[in-house]
């Protein structure tokens, strides 16, 4: 996936790990964005933290196993923090 924000606005450490989390999975934002019903530009901006969208988050949770995107969220902040998720 290619960064959508500038060098000056690099993506968050939490849209890190879930990119790298879905890369793990070989899960394609495609298949993110079909879920969701939303676009792979969709898809890219949420990750980005350039939009947000209940559908996309819901939709990256689940196919990384968490229950809802507050909870991926948290695990992608312990992350980015130094813990283990």
């Amino acid at each position: 996936m290619a960064r959508t924000r500038s060098p000056e606005h690099p993506m968050p450490p939490e849209g890190s790990w879930i990119k790298f989390q879905l890369d793990l999975r070989n899960i394609k934002l495609e298949a993110v964005a079909q879920k969701a019903h939303r676009s792979t530009s969709m898809v890219s901006q949420v990750i980005c933290g350039v939009k947000n969208s209940d559908a996309v988050g819901l939709a990256l949770a689940r196919m990384l196993g968490y229950a809802t995107y507050k909870d991926l969220m948290e695990a992608a902040c312990l992350h980015a923090k130094g813990g283990a998720a």
